[in-house]
């Protein structure tokens, strides 16, 4: 503990400015900005460095010297100055998160697992709301100016035309579940690709030859590439008539494209029996309406598989099949990615695997065809 007495002596101004207001808990009542890391050092026996190295936990220190220093401080009401350390050492903890707005399940889940572990790290990222664009401009002017660490731009967020603005700042850009339109900056994807075919394969697999993809008309890059990768995978058996496919993109969404969807495509008389969402929250709009809109029976009538594998997915109201991306393996990559960035110049090029998670929304379909076609035929 620090006494009275040395408080006072490390806090004593000159003369002619006594500070006569009342004993705090921690000592007298000083406004704390005036405490400086010399004060600490005073204090604690030790050099200006040795305060400076406590805080950036240095292995140098001991841990008796590190505990000494910090309660010193904290009786102090010292605060390190981290705007003008990044000033003056070119470096920063702060990483900012750059999302267009937090409705969809999934990019909750993501930016949640991404703050976590970059918080582990040591860093402090900074969410931005990129539905905005006028104060997402003032808001990358002013990280600009905090010598911020690097930028992570997620899917649903609009153009890399701002990953371009952060790097023509040198801030390095991880674009995270996105085209790869920026040579400069780093790429970190699910496997898309990988994530199609396995959902093609469990419907073919399952007998059915109408297949559909049904998708927002707002579509993030990862919505897009699943569509074409599915288009891609049942190439040859659509070109030779095998299997019929119907991509439907509906003018909503999230939870509301998967309902639309149900409704419009479910009143045809000849509508196709698997279908594929671009992801779970597609999923459980278009099975909502499926069953309680257009009485279908899920799988018996029709089946579907979603992309994700959200919490909701298990739930026995859905126990939705489905493509599964990892959250933690996303940010687990986000984060080697952002600590390897000072030591080397390379460009981070990552895909994610995903895996099927086999639930109870597929079966065959109401008339099974004499045989089940392969994607490997």
């Amino acid at each position: 503990m620090i006494t009275t007495q040395a408080y006072a002596h490390v806090c004593a101004k000159p003369k002619k400015h006594v500070d006569k207001t009342p004993m705090t808990k921690s000592g007298p009542g000083i406004k704390t900005q005036n405490i400086t890391s010399a004060d600490v050092a005073r204090l604690a026996g030790v050099s200006r460095s040795t305060v400076s190295r406590c805080f950036k936990k240095d292995s140098r220190i001991s841990d008796n010297t590190r505990k000494r220093v910090l309660e010193i401080s904290d009786q102090l009401g010292y605060q390190v100055n981290k705007l003008a350390r990044s000033m003056s050492t070119k470096e920063s903890d702060l990483v900012g998160l750059v999302s267009s707005g937090l409705h969809d399940p999934f990019a909750v889940i993501l930016v949640d697992q991404l703050i976590s572990t970059l918080q582990k790290m040591g860093l402090h990222p900074i969410l931005l709301d990129a539905s905005n664009e006028t104060q997402l401009d003032i808001s990358i002017k002013k990280l600009a100016q905090y010598q911020v660490k690097s930028i992570v731009i997620t899917s649903g967020s609009p153009s890399s035309s701002i990953g371009a603005k952060f790097i023509n700042r040198d801030i390095p850009v991880i674009l995270l579940n996105r085209a790869g339109q920026l040579d400069q900056a780093n790429l970190i994807n699910c496997d898309n690709q990988k994530g199609a075919m396995l959902a093609a394969q469990a419907l073919i697999d399952a007998g059915h030859k109408k297949l559909a993809f049904i998708n927002s008309s707002f579509s993030t890059f990862s919505g897009v590439s699943r569509r074409d990768f599915f288009e891609q995978t049942l190439a040859l058996k659509t070109s030779t008539g095998d299997v019929t496919l119907e991509k439907i993109n509906v003018d909503e969404t999230g939870y509301e494209a998967g309902f639309k969807a149900a409704l419009k495509t479910l009143s045809q008389p000849d509508h196709p029996t698997g279908f594929f969402c671009a992801t779970d929250n597609i999923a459980f709009g278009f099975m909502d309406a499926a069953r309680y809109e257009m009485g279908k029976k899920i799988p018996d009538d029709v089946s579907v598989i979603g992309f994700d594998d959200l919490p909701l997915s298990a739930r026995p109201t859905y126990d939705l099949t489905t493509i599964k991306q990892c959250p933690n393996d996303l940010a687990k990559a986000v984060a080697e990615c952002i600590d390897k960035i000072d030591s080397t110049s390379e460009r981070t090029r990552k895909i994610i695997p995903v895996s099927l998670i086999k639930r109870k929304t597929i079966t065959a379909p109401p008339q099974e065809p004499s045989g089940k076609p392969s994607l490997k035929d």
